[in-house]
């Protein structure tokens, strides 16, 4: 007699709503312990990428003092403080061109035009233009576009290549006439000044204890043609020069949480907690906003003969 015996049959149940909630639980926990992780190494990144450019910057400093016997002019405008209308001279970004592997653009430049004559611009009726964005001039962590309009600049640029480094000229204001002017004084006591003469043997106070170069940033807000406030950022053509009286990340400035200000500004960064600068000897430090201002402004003068410290 043959037994027929009935197949079992297996029953799979799917997950139930509570363990459907758990795995997300889960997952979201896991993803929010993570990605704390994931952006500090993101800014890590960018802080180093940022830190690299600060040292070709610093080294190419160094490779135009060693040809020319003297530091690049910071910036300056004929006329000096007196108040009268001349040109225009290029800042200290635009002569470092050639030492930071960009001599295709500095050969393009007119220096017999002002520094906003539409002709030295790089643009889309003008692509043959020498000045344009520097990758070395900028910092990754800054969420700007590399180009800005700025119409207070000049009405007929298109637009001005950003920088976010400035020359670090004085530990007082930086501008004429105790802040009622609008051009860099060419007094400062810093290392790079408007008509610079400055050599490293002017560097009294040691070239390890001396600042040269500091990080900026500008402003979130895009500006246009019409735009009641002109300059939303800072262009290494023209004026890039700053003091160091109101610290880091200081009251005009937007990482400091104040509202950006082009006159008088303040060396700042998106980094949390400090901004980069290169000294004098070619090292990069990023210093933080809680530097006491008596220290930062020992570091800032050239030839101030202060007794600095640990820093």
């Amino acid at each position: 007699m043959i037994v027929f015996q009935k197949a079992s049959v297996v029953k799979r149940e799917g997950f139930t709503l509570v363990e459907l909630l758990v795995v997300i639980a889960i997952i979201g926990v896991l993803v929010a312990l993570l990605l704390p992780a994931v952006q500090q190494a993101r800014e890590a990144a960018r802080r180093m990428s940022c830190s690299a450019n600060f040292k070709q910057v610093a080294l190419a400093i160094h490779n135009y003092h060693d040809t020319h016997l003297v530091f690049p002019v910071g910036a300056g405008i004929g006329g000096g403080c007196s108040g009268t209308t001349e040109k225009h001279m290029f800042s200290w970004g635009v002569h470092l061109l050639p030492y930071i592997e960009q001599s295709a653009r500095y050969n393009q430049i007119d220096f017999t035009l002002a520094t906003n004559d539409p002709v030295n611009y790089e643009s889309s009726t003008n692509p043959q233009g020498g000045l344009g964005p520097v990758t070395t001039y900028i910092c990754p962590s800054n969420p700007q576009s590399d180009l800005m309009i700025n119409p207070g600049f000049s009405a007929l640029l298109e637009a001005v290549p950003r920088t976010d480094m400035a020359g670090v000229t004085d530990s007082r204001d930086w501008r004429c006439n105790a802040g009622a002017g609008v051009r860099p004084r060419p007094d400062g006591n810093g290392a790079l000044v408007a008509w610079s003469k400055i050599r490293f043997k002017d560097i009294i106070d040691g070239t390890s204890n001396t600042l040269i170069i500091g990080e900026i940033t500008g402003d979130h807000k895009v500006t246009t043609r019409s735009s009641a406030t002109a300059l939303n950022g800072n262009s290494y053509a023209h004026y890039d020069l700053f003091d160091t009286s109101t610290g880091i990340n200081g009251p005009f400035t937007m990482p400091g949480g104040g509202a950006y200000a082009f006159r008088p500004q303040a060396f700042s960064s998106f980094h949390p907690g400090g901004a980069h600068f290169a000294l004098a000897d070619g090292s990069v430090r990023l210093f933080t906003e809680t530097i006491d201002q008596i220290t930062l402004a020992g570091l800032t003068t050239r030839a101030g003969d202060e007794v600095v410290g640990e820093f």
